[in-house]
């Protein structure tokens, strides 16, 4: 699918050797993704079946890339191979369901108006900045796709969104008592954790006088810190700024987080080693935690005590569905 189709399902989805199902994990969720377009069928991997019909690599990688891309600030390694298949392993666990449900709806015969698959296309046109049918279209045709194709994708959704309502509208309304007596007992959970923002200055170990280039960069900074941002550019251009986001303390990596004894907004720690060169971190910013009262989180519990309820009941109907089909996983 092409990037305008990617952030429609984001929008709107129920939300080998395989190797990483077919992908390169240490590869860029992004050029995994052109990867597995380029040479297709060949990495178009089939990952499962259901019922006969097939979920594809590239029916996985629109729903997962953010995600992976997110994890490359946090993990390395093994691990970060790990997370990625956790993350396709889910998102084919969800296209299965969502063939399960369609089928469901073709079984009561239900049927959806054209009128509102074309309203939710120009809700879609407009959300992507198109003020017209005809820029959109001309859109998705600049980007190997099409307003047939587009149709039948939110045709399916809508499909799986209607046959989760009719099951949602069983689910119990959470009482104020539970709501309070699951505040104490997950109070902890409610605190506002330690966030940071860092910065990062990135030396590849392929610079052919690398070492020479750790010394004078040390040099630079430990003289005149606010040099980070000008040596950012001429050292790590394709990061931007070099800032990586906010990221809660606990999911940074060890080698991270031990390097700083106290997060100081402003203060630079380095040079580490990393697999592929050398870093410096800069300290953009500090949230210390914070614990909060009941009152102050009521409205998001009941939302959150809401949700669980909610994702419990589309849990059961989908076991009911899976536990009466033929499904085969092929990775």
């Amino acid at each position: 699918m092409k990037n305008l189709l990617k952030v429609f399902l984001l929008i709107i989805a129920f939300s080998g050797s395989v190797g990483i199902f077919a992908a390169d994990a240490g590869a860029s969720p992004e050029n995994a993704g052109k990867s597995a377009a380029a040479e297709a069928p060949e990495n178009n991997s089939v990952l499962a079946t259901v019922n006969g019909e097939v979920v594809t690599l590239m029916d996985v990688l629109p729903l997962t890339f953010e995600k992976e891309r997110q994890a490359q600030l946090v993990y390395t390694g093994e691990r970060l191979q790990t997370e990625i298949r956790n993350y396709r392993k889910a998102a084919v666990d969800e296209l299965i369901d969502n063939i399960l449900i369609r089928k469901e709806f073709d079984k009561f015969n239900f049927v959806l108006s054209n009128q509102d698959i074309e309203r939710e296309i120009d809700e879609l046109a407009l959300r992507t900045g198109c003020r017209s049918r005809e820029q959109f279209a001309k859109r998705l045709k600049e980007e190997g796709s099409s307003l047939a194709e587009l149709r039948l994708s939110v045709r399916k959704n809508m499909m799986v969104q209607l046959m989760l309502f009719r099951q949602l509208k069983i689910a119990d309304p959470v009482s104020p008592k539970e709501l309070y007596e699951y505040f104490m007992a997950n109070e902890n959970s409610f605190a506002s954790p330690e966030k940071v923002v860092l910065a990062m200055l990135k030396l590849d170990s392929n610079r052919p006088d690398l070492a020479k280039e750790i010394v004078s960069v040390g040099e630079i900074l430990k003289k005149d810190p606010e040099q980070f941002a000008r040596l950012v550019k001429v050292y790590s251009p394709d990061l931007g700024s070099g800032e990586l986001g906010e990221i809660e303390r606990k999911q940074l990596r060890p080698e991270f987080s031990a390097a700083f004894k106290e997060f100081v907004p402003g203060m630079i720690a380095g040079p580490l080693k990393v697999y592929d060169g050398v870093v410096w971190l800069k300290v953009v910013s500090y949230t210390p935690a914070k614990k909060v009262s009941f009152h102050e989180v009521e409205a998001r519990l009941k939302l959150e005590l809401e949700r669980k309820r909610r994702e419990k009941v589309i849990k059961d109907y989908a076991a009911k569905l899976r536990a009466e089909a033929l499904i085969e996983y092929y990775f």
